[in-house]
């Protein structure tokens, strides 16, 4: 059983939305982590993800957001932000992806049923494009050394260090090398 899930939430053909799995691909492809680690890009899979999460003490969820900043500009997203528990006493708010609810949802059955993580990030940059072009725009691509950063950092502060791969194996996405 994983300790930390880390997993990447997107469609790879809508530009910026492959932001997740692209950074899934890429943590793996650069880093080595413990067993209790496990680092996956589940695509589109927001129906049912729990069983990818229960039992787990942690999840960060890779997706990108859309809604608040420039695009490229990333943000994370903590427990709190993710769960916002006053919902239902409030007007509707802005979703900060397309996976939200769903991350929200899991975490609350899995609070009912038992077996949800204690920690919660989302992390992700803001898009630019969420069009059928089969790859992600230049902001966000850029944003993607921050955000290796920042999820190494998570990684970091809940007792994690990842081991750099030697030499890093390239990242070229199945759907970018269909153009």
């Amino acid at each position: 059983m994983a300790r930390i899930s880390v997993i990447g939430l997107g469609n790879v053909l809508m530009g910026d939305d492959a932001f997740g799995p692209y950074l899934a691909q890429l943590l793996d492809a650069w880093y080595e982590f413990p067993e209790d680690v496990q680092v996956v890009e589940l695509g589109t899979q927001g129906i049912d993800l729990t069983p990818w999460v229960r039992g787990s003490d942690a999840l960060v969820v890779l997706s990108s957001v859309h809604h608040g900043g420039a695009p490229g500009e990333l943000k994370t997203l903590r427990r709190a932000e993710v769960m916002d528990r006053d919902l239902p006493a409030r007007t509707p708010s802005l979703r900060n992806s397309p996976y939200e609810p769903g991350i929200r949802s899991l975490v609350l059955t899995l609070e009912f049923t038992g077996g949800a993580p204690r920690d919660v990030f989302v992390v992700g940059p803001m898009v630019e494009s969420v069009e059928l072009i089969g790859r992600l725009t230049d902001p966000v691509q850029q944003a993607l050394p921050r955000a290796v950063d920042e999820v190494l950092g998570i990684l970091r502060s809940l007792g994690i260090e990842a081991k750099p791969r030697e030499p890093r194996r390239a990242v070229k996405p199945w759907w970018e090398t269909t153009r």
